[in-house]
């Protein structure tokens, strides 16, 4: 978060994508995308920019590697997400999910990838690089509810690697 997000001004967007292991939430956003909604974090950090993490797993999961679609080394998810797109490349942020979920399952991997927020948003909307919404945090910076031990055992160095490599694979295969 530091290193990366708390910088950001408002009507900045990054789209992030780190497939390593332990990695849900890598970028430590405060909001958590499930089936039911956004969940805050226990001690939330905000900023003004407008962050989106999709991360290979959760944090106490490990992230598979495979063959990528280019023949060299790549991980599970980064090959999900860019089969998702490929095959609609106008999936909602949930629909996107699924067939992220859906492309990992049917590979036999068992990794749950994530997706997090710098600020909640309308998830019904269809995916998108470049649709920045404004700062809608009330609180910048860290706001303390409670004490708590991350397990902080991911790599950064992995996730920095693996989002240069995702912008070459989303610009090579989809034009992005």
């Amino acid at each position: 978060f530091d290193m990366m997000v708390r910088a950001l001004p408002s009507g900045v967007r990054m789209t992030a994508v780190m497939d390593c292991c332990h990695s849900g939430t890598g970028m430590d956003l405060p909001f958590t995308w499930t089936q039911r909604g956004w969940a805050c974090d226990d001690n939330p950090c905000h900023s003004m920019g407008d962050v989106q993490l999709f991360s290979g797993c959760e944090d106490h999961q490990t992230s598979a590697d495979v063959q990528s679609l280019s023949g060299g080394a790549g991980g599970a998810m980064t090959n999900a997400f860019i089969g998702a797109l490929q095959e609609n490349p106008h999936h909602t942020y949930p629909s996107l999910m699924a067939a992220i979920h859906s492309g990992l399952r049917r590979r036999g991997h068992k990794q749950r990838p994530q997706l997090t927020s710098s600020q909640q948003f309308d998830t019904s909307k269809k995916f998108s690089l470049s649709d920045i919404m404004p700062n809608r945090n009330h609180q910048i910076g860290r706001r303390y509810k409670r004490n708590k031990k991350k397990n902080m055992a991911m790599a950064v160095g992995a996730g920095v690697v693996g989002g240069l490599v995702m912008g070459e694979l989303f610009e090579a295969f989809l034009g992005f």
